[in-house]
């Protein structure tokens, strides 16, 4: 097991050599074999596979696999590719390795009825596959759409608490399977059969479990980042757009004519204006004509709505 993360100038067949497990992993980027002496961004290049994404997961994977505590940068992993690549994952799982356990499990044993033993294991085995089945809807109708959602530019006011549906009785409940092979299915003699049955269950399981943690370590992570990125996107447009409006107002009205225009939209009568702001009457009524003939609005219930419209007051200030 390698002890430092594999960079972009290593041999690609390095990576096979440091563990033959990480060849589920390369194919699932949809990496083909015949990679002669080539370097890992060589391969990746003639894949079409976003490089840094693809050592983030390798390295992961090489550190889970190595019960390492260490957790692999994300800086440079582009999201898009990760998805692609758990997408690909589930797909496996549900289109091959599953379907083929299940039709292994009814070769190696007798399921008829008159074995209850084997008939409720299979059973079993397919209560979990419905599991599984609900468990990947879920999350790619949920936790992958709403990814993609902030990849192509939607923002959130606060955070989503997006989580998986699974927790840890969804290894849990597969491991549990594998235990009651092993203390209750009667094995005659040397069945070579039951015996990689019980072996590749137990790889289904690890499978599921670093599947699990790639989402927890690396998905959840960006997509968290992301989501920050959409608020704070937000609130600078939101805030550029109050700005702008500001401005608008500023060159449409002076401050002396805002300020006189809040108090119309308050109620207040141009005796009352004049004393709340300390000029003449007959200098609130000249300003009043000049705000009228700027905005072209004579009344002040219209002015009341520039006001509003325009943030210069709240609508619970207005009085008419």
């Amino acid at each position: 097991m390698a002890t430092e993360e594999f960079k972009p100038t290593d041999r690609f067949f390095q990576i096979m050599e440091c563990d033959y497990r990480l060849m589920q992993v390369v194919a699932r980027f949809n990496i083909t074999m015949g990679y002669a002496d080539k370097s890992v961004s060589e391969v990746c290049h003639m894949h079409g596979v976003d490089v840094h994404t693809f050592l983030a997961v390798i390295n992961q994977v090489v550190y889970i696999l190595s019960a390492s505590s260490k957790k692999v940068s994300l800086e440079l992993v582009n999201m898009g590719s990760l998805l692609e690549y758990l997408k690909r994952t589930h797909a496996y799982l549900m289109e091959y390795q599953l379907p083929r356990m299940r039709k292994t499990l009814f070769t190696a044993m007798d399921c008829s009825l008159q074995n209850e033993v084997a008939f409720l294991l299979v059973k079993y085995f397919d209560m979990y596959v419905a599991e599984v089945q609900t468990h990947v809807a879920q999350e790619e109708q949920e936790v992958f759409a709403y990814a993609e959602s902030l990849m192509n530019g939607s923002y959130v006011e606060e955070e989503k608490q997006v989580t998986h549906r699974h927790n840890e009785d969804f290894v849990a409940n597969l491991h549990e399977l594998i235990q009651m092979f092993l203390q209750y299915y009667p094995q005659e003699g040397i069945n070579e059969e039951l015996n990689d049955v019980v072996y590749n269950l137990y790889r289904i399981e690890e499978d599921i479990r670093i599947h699990c943690q790639i989402e927890d370590e690396m998905l959840l992570p960006l997509v968290r980042k992301l989501e920050r990125r959409r608020m704070s996107q937000h609130k600078q447009t939101d805030k550029g757009g109050k700005d702008a409006m500001t401005d608008n107002v500023s060159k449409m009205l002076s401050d002396r004519e805002q300020a006189i225009a809040v108090c119309v939209a308050k109620g207040l009568s141009n005796k009352e204006i004049a004393d709340q702001l300390h000029i003449s009457f007959n200098t609130v009524t000249t300003h009043r004509r000049n705000i009228a003939r700027k905005l072209n609005i004579h009344s002040a219930a219209g002015i009341a709505i520039f006001c509003v419209v325009n943030k210069l007051v709240k609508l619970e200030e207005i009085k008419l």
